[in-house]
């Protein structure tokens, strides 16, 4: 009989250190994940995806100062677009020297960088020799010095074959880790819940069974200890339930409602920059007009695509998507990042900011037309003046209007990110000790069960 007390005695707690073992490594590797996550991985993808932004734009103000010229009424637009690429060149090299610190161990993140290292270097020296020779040639609002041209054609052939391309792969290389770490730690959660069930319900089984084998044998209805022990047994099970849900639902909430829309929100706001390069190129360089165009359809229907509509239809189709959207929120008829936005609407605000983002962008759609339709007409000044007029109703205030809307409505996505990380690390925190506590707990209550008995055959 003491014997098999011992043996039931150690069988409980060789369950409860086992138990104990999962539920540290459980907890302390949700740890590593949250930090893994909130100081590498999300401020890499934040990181390439700022550097994709820089990218474009620098090439839309590029463009912008061809085509401005030394024409006096545009002077102040000229200053501006001077003062932005400048900026942008300062942004970029510092998102670059980011993302190449960022970039240790991921091999994928490498092989894009190298190729933006590769011709970054080249592209600000052919941008600033167009420029340059621009400059010194005179040229008039829309007519680009012919020497300038051919150096930002080159210019703009590198940004949009090599460095864009390689700067959206960076984006994708680190937000595959993103999605790596967050699928690894959601299968260890799940394989760690068999185990909680299995060595929890196992020790539950063997402090119950020792309580009713002590009962029956030492004429005793209750040990307090060994029901002290049970007791602790569900808490326990209880917590660690309520940790695994929790930090379930903190991941998805992280990385699934709100760092999808923060990727697919950010590409967007890079993809329309680029957009509005072309639309530049497009009223500059008149022997290229077509391939800008096409350029300028591309980008939008990644943006927002509508199944069968070309730029003659979009403005029709667009207008009818988002009147079906007013009416059935659930309605969401295209496609692209701002259709993976919509179908993913979680926060409260993001709806109405991301409305509110979706009728700028249709806004800057609406004034693309009137800018083409004027160069067509030949009036090429005054295309010039509304693609780069910051007036009321102007394209380029219209495009700020976007891009403040859109950087409001990525700031709700962030910030609930943040929220969920930091639930998520501080939940972490708090129940490895508290479960490791009732480990604790339950060993030394079953041994005060188990030894008044043991005493009672020496």
């Amino acid at each position: 009989m003491p014997a098999r007390l011992r043996w039931a005695s150690a069988l409980c707690a060789v369950l409860a250190l086992a138990l104990g073992g999962v539920l540290y490594a459980t907890t302390t590797g949700a740890r590593d994940t949250w930090d893994q996550i909130t100081r590498h991985e999300a401020p890499q993808v934040t990181d390439a995806g700022a550097l994709y932004q820089a990218l474009t734009d620098l090439d839309a103000q590029a463009a912008n100062q061809l085509m401005f010229g030394d024409d006096l009424r545009l002077t102040t637009n000229l200053a501006t677009a001077r003062q932005q690429y400048a900026t942008d060149r300062t942004d970029a090299d510092r998102d670059l020297q980011q993302a190449t610190l960022d970039a240790s161990g991921n091999a994928a993140a490498q092989t894009a960088l190298a190729a933006i290292l590769d011709g970054m270097g080249r592209y600000q020296d052919l941008a600033a020799r167009a420029l340059e020779l621009d400059s010194h040639a005179n040229a008039t609002a829309g007519h680009p010095d012919p020497a300038a041209l051919a150096d930002y054609r080159q210019a703009t052939d590198l940004m949009r074959q090599q460095l864009l391309p390689a700067a959206h792969s960076l984006v994708q290389a680190n937000d595959q880790a993103f999605e790596q770490s967050y699928g690894d730690e959601r299968r260890g959660l799940d394989t760690a819940g068999l185990w909680f069930a299995l060595l929890g319900g196992g020790l539950l089984v063997a402090v119950v069974g020792t309580q009713i084998w002590l009962a029956v044998r030492f004429r005793r209805v209750v040990s307090p200890a060994l029901a002290a022990a049970g007791v602790l047994v569900v808490v326990l099970l209880s917590t660690a339930g309520s940790f695994l849900g929790g930090e379930g639902q903190d991941l998805s909430t992280a990385r699934k409602d709100a760092y999808d829309s923060v990727v697919a929100l950010t590409q967007a706001r890079a993809i329309v920059a680029d957009s509005n390069a072309a639309e530049s190129r497009y009223v500059l360089d008149v022997g290229r007009r077509a391939q800008y165009q096409a350029d300028f359809v591309t980008d939008t229907d990644q943006v927002l695509s509508l199944d069968g509509a070309g730029l003659d239809t979009y403005d029709s189709a667009l207008a009818t998507a988002v009147a079906r959207l007013k009416e059935n929120p659930s309605d969401v008829g295209f496609g692209g990042e701002y259709g993976r936005e919509f179908r993913n609407i979680t926060f409260p605000g993001e709806r109405e900011a991301a409305t509110h983002t979706l009728l700028a962008f249709q806004a800057y759609q609406v004034d693309d037309r009137k800018i083409r339709a004027l160069v067509t007409s030949g009036r090429l000044e005054d295309a010039i003046a509304y693609c780069t007029s910051l007036a009321p109703g102007g394209s380029n205030a219209d495009f700020d209007a976007h891009d403040t809307a859109l950087q409001s409505l990525i700031g709700i996505n962030e910030k609930a990110y943040a929220a969920a990380s930091a639930t998520g690390a501080h939940r972490a925190d708090s129940a490895l000790w508290l479960q490791l506590g009732c480990v604790a707990g339950v060993l030394a209550l079953v041994g005060l069960g188990a030894a008044p008995r043991l005493r009672e055959f020496r």
